[in-house]
């Protein structure tokens, strides 16, 4: 899954946290596809933006694992077909800061800075994002980044309540999106990265 060479620490957490995210796969398939295309994405635009080494490091895990705290979700809020009403979204929101408390539980050396990272992939740049309603350079580089590469996949994405946009249309919706909810400053950043039609939703 990393590109890095593995400690075999590193191999023991990896298969525990697979396991976690098996058994979202099993509730919920779309879970394990997103969070692979995320990283895909959120490591090319960590290199555009000049991310290396462990901060590299740090965003790919995050991105592969930012949903992991949605093993706590409810089934009946996980698998709602409609928009969820205010209760459950609010119950939803909390898979930010559970995937941060799973994350930590591994005590891995870098679990402090990669948890961080999922803690905040919801925050938005205006301040009315969550858990921590963070704006601005207050919100972590890579957590501005894994905003970005989150939201277009999940907009491009087929879910049963949601029949996916095209490539265009998302990059309008992230257009219109930008300096309030995502950073303009990555994002424009993006817009050069998916000239590459090999990372652009079909």
């Amino acid at each position: 899954m990393f590109d890095s060479d593995p400690s075999p620490e590193f191999d023991t957490f990896a298969c525990s946290l697979d396991a976690l995210v098996a058994s979202i796969d099993a509730r919920d398939p779309y879970t394990c596809g997103h969070c692979d295309r995320t990283g895909r994405i959120a490591r090319a635009l960590g290199l555009r933006l000049d991310m290396g080494g462990e901060s590299l490091r740090q965003l790919e895990l995050a991105a592969h694992f930012h949903d992991i705290g949605k093993i706590g979700i409810p089934d009946h809020i996980l698998h709602n077909p409609g928009r969820l009403e205010q209760d459950d979204w609010e119950v939803m929101k909390t898979h930010s800061a559970l995937g941060e408390r799973i994350f930590l539980a591994s005590h891995r050396p870098d679990a402090v800075a990669v948890a961080k990272i999922i803690r905040h992939h919801h925050e938005a740049i205006d301040g009315s994002g969550y858990p921590d309603r963070l704006a601005g350079d207050a919100i972590p580089l890579a957590a501005r980044v894994l905003r970005v590469a989150d939201t277009y996949d999940a907009v491009t994405s087929r879910r049963p309540y949601h029949p996916g946009c095209e490539h265009e249309d998302a990059m309008r919706i992230l257009h219109a999106e930008q300096d309030w909810k995502i950073d303009g400053d990555v994002f424009r950043e993006f817009e050069r990265l998916m000239r590459d039609r090999a990372l652009q939703a079909t």
